[in-house]
């Protein structure tokens, strides 16, 4: 047996190695993704279900861990889609941040996992481990930062579904 096996950490989960792929979380270290896996809940969408709908209030975003959802929204006479969100991407941010209402319908288009983060939960994490609650309320920051302008620059892509 080689020694330095002993001293190996153990593989990080398949999920937080998904998330830390996402962009929010990038700059978090192995430690703080094992304690942000406390405030993930993994929740499960069959295809066509609405994970949520545009003009309700935001609680929290979603990691997509395995599956592919549809944000669209309403227009004036037809809705329009605003793109697909597939596995590893992240979607819904902007509400960690406050309440207000979501800026799209987000609907499952085949059997999709997430793991979903709620505002109280980054409030909470901030209180007791205020270094990642900052990285991850700057890695929103930045997120928004480049959608807001990449719309600026007339680029086709619309803010995703917040």
């Amino acid at each position: 047996m080689n020694l330095l096996e002993l001293f190996r950490p153990p593989p990080l989960d398949p999920m937080l190695k998904i998330v830390s792929g996402v962009s929010i979380f990038k700059e978090c270290s192995r430690a703080e993704l094992e304690a942000l896996k406390l405030h993930l809940h993994e929740r499960h969408f069959l295809a066509g279900e609405i994970v949520f709908d545009e003009g309700e209030e935001g609680e929290g975003m979603y990691v997509v861990i395995r599956g592919k959802l549809q944000a669209s929204r309403k227009g004036l006479l037809k809705k329009k889609t605003l793109g697909v969100i597939k596995s590893g991407e992240c979607f819904g941010e902007m509400a960690l941040l406050g309440a207000g209402p979501r800026m799209a319908t987000v609907v499952a288009e085949e059997a999709t996992t997430v793991l979903a983060m709620f505002r109280p939960e980054l409030v909470s994490l901030a209180d007791s481990r205020p270094r990642l609650g900052f990285k991850i309320a700057m890695g929103v920051a930045l997120v928004l930062e480049a959608r807001l302008r990449r719309l600026a620059d007339g680029e086709a892509e619309e803010p995703s579904a917040t």
